[in-house]
């Protein structure tokens, strides 16, 4: 009996791979997907930017107890 439910979960698992990743996708890139990705990536320089400005000081501050010398 584990046989047989093993052997038929392995067929549903071959089948869903097969639906689920065809051999050929055709499909294709639009002028726009160009832009799109340029503004994704322009928005994510931004709002690294701005958190980077948000949070100067405690970066500074961090930065300068781990770099500084104990005095002992």
């Amino acid at each position: 009996m584990d046989f047989i439910k093993n052997a038929l979960k392995m067929t549903l698992l071959a089948v869903a791979c097969l639906l689920l990743f065809p051999a050929r996708a055709y499909c294709y890139i639009d002028p726009g997907t160009g832009s799109y990705l340029f503004q994704i990536i322009i928005a994510a320089f931004v709002a690294v930017s701005f958190a980077v400005k948000l949070y100067w000081n405690k970066i500074k501050k961090l930065v300068g107890r781990l770099f500084a010398k104990k005095e002992k």
